[in-house]
């Protein structure tokens, strides 16, 4: 027995490995149709029919923005914005934002977030000292940078060792968006302010601030680049980190400069070869500044808008595939409803920010999903989707880019992501932008998405 335990105690070593290294059989992916040449702009170009036909001119999209604007009370028409906002009702903007957590939150594997801290961010609202605002105080966004429920940089997680979902982290904002200032924490490190999308707390360094008519005199100076690629980068500058390398996302827009002699260098470099744009700025004492900038002429940028084709967007949206899902615009990428949003933005068409608000807007054909229709009736209607449909579950969002034998497919920016597969369940590794087939999709074994459709919304019109 003795000269057994060795040759046992070898043998156990060799099984235990694969023991713990074990994985299941990989899923007949093909019998979905899901391969790698779905995940190109090329296989689902090939397959739209009438790819440049412009489906919805610059007028009629200019007039879709007005009605969205003037019809959601999250989003700001600048044009109609109050010389005033009475301190109350900034008051009870923030409020609605900054509500005490219902639930567990945690920073760390070992922490959690505790009474003590929840009450600072709590205190830190100053809620007590809010004042009307007015005219005298916009400000112009510097900077990419986090749009926060709380006037914290401090994150949050519903479990222990979270890494992907913030639950204080709220949206983004970009280089030249401008804003109205409302309020100021106590600390006076954070704003509360109103973006065209969104209202929420932002780092004041991210801010420069001005008047109402300075700021919108920049923000509809012409003429002007808009950036077309999922994410461009201002040209190095050595002495300015402000403007050095500084990130701009698709349908971020600045002036463009056409007076600047071609024998004058900017900022050291000539500008042959890039286009000069006006770049905000913060100045030490806070006041907004602008100064001349170089974008490459090899980046991804246009003069307007792209023409709202079927072409266009499925090339729009495709420049995001593989980039890491971001909630609330986290990690430098951005969630499912902020994809669709600046994938439309690029063409020139503004959507709201959140899912909800996406889903039951009226300015374009929406269509109901109840709970009472019967599954055939919902495939009869899922048979009929079209490129550029934006399909709706409770907290997702997807764009429609094609159908093949397999049924309509949607790119979409996800977190979690499933199939079934001969009646089997698969779980299916997202957490970022990818293409998989609308029919298969399901968030558990007996949750499929088709019937957890809530709307669909057609932003390209019936005829088109």
């Amino acid at each position: 027995m003795t000269k057994l335990r060795p040759a046992l105690a070898a043998v156990l070593m060799l099984i235990v490995p694969y023991a713990w290294t074990y994985e299941p059989p990989e899923a007949d992916w093909n019998a979905i149709g899901l391969n790698a040449e779905k995940q190109s702009a090329t296989y689902w170009l090939q397959r739209s029919p009438e790819l440049d036909k412009v489906l919805l001119q610059a007028s009629t999209i200019q007039d879709g923005n007005r009605r969205l604007l003037a019809s959601e009370p999250g989003m700001a028409d600048w044009s109609t914005w109050p010389n005033r906002v009475p301190a109350a009702a900034i008051r009870q903007r923030i409020e609605a934002l900054s509500k005490r957590p219902g639930t567990a939150l945690f920073k760390t594997v070992d922490t959690s977030i505790s009474s003590e801290d929840i009450d600072a961010w709590l205190d830190n609202l100053d809620l007590a000292n809010i004042q009307d605002a007015d005219d005298r105080l916009f400000g112009m966004v510097v900077k990419r940078s986090a749009l926060r429920r709380f006037p914290t940089d401090q994150r949050a997680f519903d479990s222990k060792g979270g890494i992907d979902i913030d639950r204080l982290q709220e949206s983004a904002v970009f280089p030249g968006t401008p804003v109205a200032v409302l309020h100021e924490s106590k600390d006076r490190k954070w704003l509360f302010i109103q973006s065209q999308n969104y209202a929420a707390w932002v780092n004041a360094d991210a801010v420069g601030l001005a008047s109402r008519q300075i700021v919108m005199t920049h923000a509809q100076k012409q003429p002007r680049r808009i950036v077309t690629g999922s994410q461009i980068r201002t040209v190095f500058q050595p002495d300015s980190t402000q403007v050095s390398e500084q990130v701009l996302d698709m349908g971020s827009t600045l002036p463009l400069r056409t007076d600047w002699p071609l024998s004058k260098p900017v900022n050291g470099q000539g500008s042959l070869g890039a286009w000069i744009v006006d770049f905000p700025l913060r100045l030490d004492n806070g006041m907004l500044h602008f100064k001349p900038v170089l974008i490459a002429r090899s980046a991804d940028t246009s003069e307007a808008p792209l023409a709202a084709t079927r072409g266009n967007l499925i090339r729009q949206s495709f420049k995001f595939i593989g980039e890491r899902y971001g909630w609330g615009h986290d990690y430098n990428g951005r969630d499912c409803s902020g994809f669709v949003s600046e994938t439309y933005r690029s063409l020139g068409i503004l959507l709201p920010r959140n899912t909800g608000e996406q889903q039951r807007m009226g300015t374009y054909g929406r269509i109901a999903f109840t709970p009472e229709m019967t599954k055939v009736q919902r495939l009869e209607k899922i048979h009929r989707l079209r490129i550029g449909d934006l399909v709706f579950i409770p907290g997702h969002v997807m764009l429609v880019i094609g159908q093949d034998s397999h049924g309509p497919w949607v790119i979409h920016d996800s977190q979690n992501s499933g199939v079934v597969i001969g009646g089997q369940f698969h779980r299916l590794p997202t957490n970022g932008v990818a293409v998989t087939p609308l029919l298969a999709m399901a968030s558990g074994p007996e949750k499929s998405y088709i019937e957890a459709i809530t709307a669909v919304q057609r932003i390209f019109p019936e005829g088109g």
